[in-house]
C-alpha cells in the first residue's frame, strides 16, 4: 500500500484534526504524491537539487519547449510509487500562463493531475 504525508493544494504538509501530521494511503496517497512531484521545480529539493522539473529551462526562457517539459513530466510521474502508466499529457501556454494536465493509471485506478 502506498503511503505519504498529506499535502495541501500548494504542496505543504499539514496537521490533521488531532494535531498530527496528516497521512494518506492508497489512491489519495498516489494522487498527492503525483501532484507534489509535478509541482516540484528543478533545484527545489534541499538535499537533492537534481530532482524536479526544469520548467525555467523548458517553459519560461525564450520559446517554450513543451515537448521536452512533457517528457520530463512523464518520467517524473512514472517514478511516483503506485503509478503504472501515464496515458496522456497536455501542456500549454496561453496568455502568458503555463498549465498542464496529465492522465495517469495507478494501481488504484485512473487519476488526473493538473496545475
Amino acid at each position: 500500500m502506498v503511503q505519504t504525508f498529506g499535502t495541501s493544494q500548494t504542496g505543504d504538509i499539514y496537521l490533521d484534526s488531532a494535531g498530527n501530521l496528516a497521512l494518506l494511503s492508497g489512491q489519495s496517497a498516489v494522487e498527492s504524491a503525483a501532484q507534489v512531484a509535478s509541482l516540484m521545480q528543478l533545484g527545489e529539493a534541499i538535499y537533492q537539487t537534481n530532482l524536479g522539473l526544469p520548467a525555467f529551462e523548458t517553459v519560461f526562457s525564450g520559446v517554450p519547449n513543451l515537448a521536452i517539459y512533457e517528457s520530463y513530466l512523464r518520467t517524473t510521474l512514472m517514478n511516483v510509487p503506485g503509478v503504472v502508466s501515464v496515458t496522456s499529457i497536455t501542456a500549454k501556454v496561453e496568455n502568458n500562463t503555463f498549465s498542464y494536465t496529465a492522465q495517469i493509471e495507478t494501481v488504484y485506478g485512473s487519476l488526473k493531475v493538473s496545475g
